[in-house]
This record gives C-alpha cells, structure tokens and sequence, in this order.
C-alpha cells in the first residue's frame, strides 16, 4: 500500500483586526532618550495631535510612528498551474 502524496500547500497571511497608531519622542536630552509613548489608536490622526501637543508642552521635535496590524498564518491549498 503506498502512501499518498502530500497536497502542495502555501501559507496565507491574513489581517485579523484593526490596524493601531502609535508614537514615540525620541528626541535626545542630556544623552538620553525622551521614551514618552502616546496611547494606541485606531487612526493616525490622534497620533499625529499626540505629537503636536507633546512638542508644544516639551520643546522635543523627534518622534517615531509604528503601525501595527494583528495577522494570522494559515495553510491553503496551492492551486495547481495548468500545464
């Protein structure tokens, strides 16, 4: 009895919730980074006035912006090619 040859698969990537905004001051003062992180968003927007108003109250003028987006991996069947 012979064993059966194993379907070709690929792996899928797919976007499992919402994508979040988020900053980081990471202007230098006395050597060391400022680190303060803002809060985590929905859209960019509040992200960008999180960083307006922390440069209006400090003086620090460097930021970071990430966005993050929950993904999930999963196993689909590759679709042959017709030859």
């Amino acid at each position: 009895m012979s064993t059966p040859a194993p379907t070709p698969s690929r792996l899928e990537i797919q976007i499992t919730g919402i994508r979040k905004h988020v900053a980081k001051c990471i202007t230098e003062i006395d050597g060391s980074e400022c680190g303060v992180r803002s809060a985590s968003w929905d859209t960019p927007m509040q992200t960008n006035s999180w960083m307006r108003e922390h440069a209006a109250d400090t003086g620090h003028k460097l930021f970071e912006k990430r966005t993050e987006e929950p993904v999930s991996i999963f196993s689909r069947p590759a679709q042959m090619r017709a030859q």
